[in-house]
Order: C-alpha cells, then sequence, then structure tokens
C-alpha cells in the first residue's frame, strides 16, 4: 500500500511539474508581448515592384455556397488579372462541387485564368490537394485561403510585397478576425482564443525571433521555399505547422503581418468547435513526434529556439497530462493517500501558474468590449476550454500511439447531416465526467470543489453545449424540408 501510494505521489508530481512548465511557456510568450519591441514588415521593395504571377488556391471540402463568397473577394484583388491564377480545389462528396463548377465556369466566361480541379481519392487530404493544384502551375508565389474567410482587395500587394523585400522570407502569415464575433457568448470567447494566439503568441514569436507557424490560410508562400522544405505532407492533421517548421529548419524565415486582418467565420456550435479542436491538438502532437529530432539536431536554431519550439509543439499534450492529474488526484481528495510536503508545494506552483498564466495570456488578446466583457471571456475562455479536457486528452493519446485518422474539417455553417451518432459527439461523456467528479468532490472533500472549478465547470459547459446542438439538430433538419 505504501508503495503504491509513494507511486501515485511521485506520478502526480511529475505531471504536475510538466503543467506548470506549459503554463511557464504561455508566461514567458505573455512576458515577450509586453516587453519585446514591436517588429514591423516591410511590406513592399524599395522603389516598388511590378507584380509577378501568383497563383491563389482555394482548398474546399463540403463548403456549400460559400464558394461563392470566397471567389467574389479572389476576384476583386488588386492584382491584374494576368499574373494571377486561381484553383478551386474542391474534393466535395456533396451537392457543393456543382456549385463549385458553376462559379469557375461563370468567371471563366469573364475572362479569370481559373481552374476546378477535383480528386476522387482524397489522398493527403487538404496537404493533398495542395501538393496536386501546385504541380498544375509554375507560379513562384502561392496564396492559400479557406473558403470561410473574406480577404481585403490589397492582400496580395501586401503580402507579396513583403516577400519581395525580404527574399529570406518563405512566407506572409496574416492576422485572422471574426465575421461572427458577437454572434454568442461561444463565439466571443473562440474570438478571444484566437486573439490571443495572434496578437499574443504570434506576434511574440515574430518580435523575438521564434519560427511563426502558418495557420493554414491567410497567407502567401514563396513557391521556393516550399519545394526545398520537401513540399506539402498529408501524414499530420497539422499540414500547415509540418511545412512551416521544416522549412524554417532549412534555414527560411517567416513574416507575421499583424496589421493586416482577414475576417473569417468562427464555428457555430461547441460540437464544431470540439471537432476543429481535436484535429489542432492531435496534429499538434503529430508534428511533435515527427520534428522533435530535426529540431534539435538543427545547426540553425539556438538552443533557446530548441527548448521554446519543442513546447509549442508538446503544449496540447497539457491536456492528456491534466486529465491523469485530475485521477491521480482522486485518491488525494477522498483522503485515502496524504499528500507530502513536495507535492502540496508543486501544486501551488501549478495551480498558480495554470490560472495566473492564462488568464494574463487571454487579458493582452484584444481590445473589444469593455472590461466586463473582456474579464467574462477570459473566464469563459479558460473554462470552456478546460472542457475540451477529455476529447483532446484522446487526440493527444491517438498520436502517441499512431492512430491515424481523417482529416475532418471544421463546420462553420449548420450541420447538414442526420443527427450525429455516439457520445463523443453528443457531450454525454462531458456531461457525465462533470457531474461525477462534481459528485465525488462534494462528498469526500467539498473544499475542493474550488480547486477543480474550471475543469467541473468547463466539462459541464461544454457536454450541455453539444446536448443543446443534437437537440436543435432535428429541427433545423425538419425547417429545411
Amino acid at each position: 500500500m505504501l508503495v503504491a501510494a509513494t507511486t501515485v505521489e511521485l506520478f502526480l508530481t511529475t505531471g504536475l511539474l510538466v503543467l506548470a512548465a506549459f503554463s511557464s511557456n504561455l508566461a514567458l510568450l505573455a512576458l515577450a508581448r509586453l516587453l519585446m519591441p514591436s517588429r514591423p514588415l516591410v511590406t513592399e521593395p524599395h522603389g516598388g515592384f511590378e507584380p509577378p504571377e501568383v497563383l491563389v488556391q482555394l482548398p474546399l471540402f463540403n463548403e456549400g455556397d460559400l464558394v461563392d463568397r470566397i471567389l467574389a473577394a479572389v476576384t476583386d484583388f488588386d492584382w491584374p488579372r494576368a499574373r494571377m491564377q486561381i484553383q478551386v480545389l474542391d474534393d466535395s462528396v456533396d451537392g457543393s462541387l456543382g456549385l463549385s463548377r458553376r462559379a469557375v465556369a461563370a468567371l471563366a466566361e469573364d475572362g479569370f485564368r481559373i481552374e476546378l480541379r477535383h480528386r476522387i481519392d482524397r489522398t493527403g487530404f487538404k496537404a493533398g490537394a495542395l501538393a496536386a493544384g501546385l504541380a498544375g502551375s509554375d507560379a513562384p508565389f502561392v496564396a492559400i485561403f479557406d473558403a470561410d474567410f473574406i480577404p481585403p482587395r490589397d492582400f496580395l500587394r501586401k503580402t507579396v510585397g513583403a516577400l519581395l523585400a525580404q527574399p529570406e522570407l518563405a512566407f506572409v502569415q496574416t492576422r485572422w478576425a471574426h465575421l461572427n464575433r458577437d454572434d454568442s457568448l461561444l463565439t466571443r470567447i473562440q474570438a478571444r482564443l484566437l486573439d490571443a494566439h495572434f496578437c499574443v503568441e504570434q506576434e511574440a514569436r515574430w518580435r523575438v525571433g521564434l519560427p511563426v507557424p502558418f495557420n493554414g490560410t491567410c497567407g502567401v508562400w514563396r513557391r521556393a521555399a516550399i519545394e526545398d522544405a520537401g513540399g506539402w505532407a498529408g501524414d499530420t492533421l497539422t499540414e500547415d505547422l509540418d511545412l512551416s517548421l521544416r522549412a524554417r529548419l532549412r534555414g527560411w524565415r517567416s513574416g507575421f503581418m499583424r496589421g493586416l486582418t482577414v475576417p473569417g467565420a468562427l464555428p457555430d456550435s461547441a460540437r464544431a468547435w470540439r471537432v476543429q479542436q481535436f484535429r489542432w491538438t492531435k496534429g499538434f502532437v503529430q508534428c511533435l513526434l515527427k520534428l522533435t529530432p530535426l529540431i534539435w539536431s538543427s545547426p540553425r536554431l539556438r538552443p533557446w529556439q530548441k527548448v521554446m519550439t519543442s513546447l509549442q509543439l508538446a503544449q496540447p499534450l497539457a491536456f492528456l497530462v491534466g486529465t491523469a492529474c485530475v485521477l491521480l488526484g482522486l485518491p488525494f481528495i477522498a483522503g485515502t493517500v496524504a499528500a507530502g510536503d513536495t507535492l502540496t508545494g508543486v501544486a501551488v506552483i501549478a495551480s498558480t501558474l495554470g490560472f495566473a498564466a492564462p488568464i494574463s495570456f487571454l487579458a493582452l488578446a484584444g481590445t473589444h468590449g469593455n472590461k466586463g466583457p473582456k474579464a467574462l471571456e477570459a473566464l469563459g475562455a479558460l473554462a470552456l476550454t478546460s472542457g475540451l479536457l477529455i476529447s483532446n486528452a484522446r487526440a493527444g493519446l491517438e498520436a502517441l500511439l499512431g492512430y491515424r485518422t481523417e482529416f475532418v474539417r471544421t463546420p462553420k455553417a449548420p450541420v447538414r447531416a442526420s443527427r450525429p451518432r455516439g457520445r463523443w459527439r453528443c457531450g454525454l461523456i462531458e456531461l457525465g465526467a462533470g457531474l461525477g467528479l462534481l459528485g465525488f468532490v462534494l462528498r469526500e472533500e467539498p473544499f475542493a470543489v474550488i480547486y477543480l472549478a474550471m475543469v467541473i465547470s468547463g466539462l459541464l459547459g461544454v457536454g450541455t453545449l453539444q446536448m443543446l446542438d443534437g437537440l436543435a439538430l432535428p429541427k433545423q433538419t425538419n425547417a429545411r424540408h
């Protein structure tokens, strides 16, 4: 019994130290964002430039009529038609393909250099579509947009100009804005999280010279960098992160243009958001396993850059480690095992960092609204992110075990499919876990509710929201019929 208790305490202490390291990573990035001077990106070479050939790629999969909106934005670019080629890479398996065909045909008749590419075999998913399209063009620059974004008219002039002014840049990433930020508390929370990523994390990495990852959309790549890094690969669910880090390891730099924003649509349901976060979490861990040996053997990164980049890739494992810590902590809550001084001290440090670091990270994110809504968004973001504990822990575990799944796009519109099957999709797992944890704590040690408040409230919140999404689905289906 003593050996078992000591083992549990050792594992729990180790897990809390790992979580403290992840929280320290966020704190360091927030501190760098506060203290490091801004680093403007030159958007045009001295003396101006003649517009070069640009390939615009639009990877689509079952996006419905969003194709019309993204094509309207792309064809309005302040760029000569003769110097712009558009590829609609539509692998749809529903009625969306017909909409793309009609839209492409109309624009081709209007004089645009545009083509539709459809693959029956989705090998490599989005990465495979991008690679196949790239093989059909020799343009030196490639702009990529997901269907739910609306790039501004001067997008190419600013981003391509930056690449021409700085030949060492592999790509330029712009900042996402949000078309439906104020639709609900859920969309405001998502916006706050993404603002923290772009305005704090990406900006801090850009300022201190760390690799700035590509975000999969709203950016322009230099073709030479794509080819030098080995091209697009579909062996992870985050092909954007994978390619951008491989390019950095080849000596290319990346540019971040915070001042150029591209509005896009946020997932409008908890179910869609959970799907997105699952894919991102699993993809990050897949990249951790794939790229860590290359990162640590690279002569192009300094030791501190290797540490920070590794922490970036490993950060999503906080969900898996956090789940383990909650389970390992149950015997201590029940009083069957007593915590030693070391565990108590580590728990205090990890808890303090685990709350303070993400809150400060989120507080720096934006300037929207007054102090009340901003505080509510930050606390809601922390709670609902904790509610993804089980789903994202599963994603991390699948990646570690090498279990492969297909690329599942993030639904941005009301779901057209029938009611989803399986407990993972309707919130019963999260709701049951939240209620079970709450009941256990109230029975064994009510004071511990304070310590687990974020996890319990997050699980209950995410579970309830997914249940409500499932209940609303038949009504949406009946309304369409």
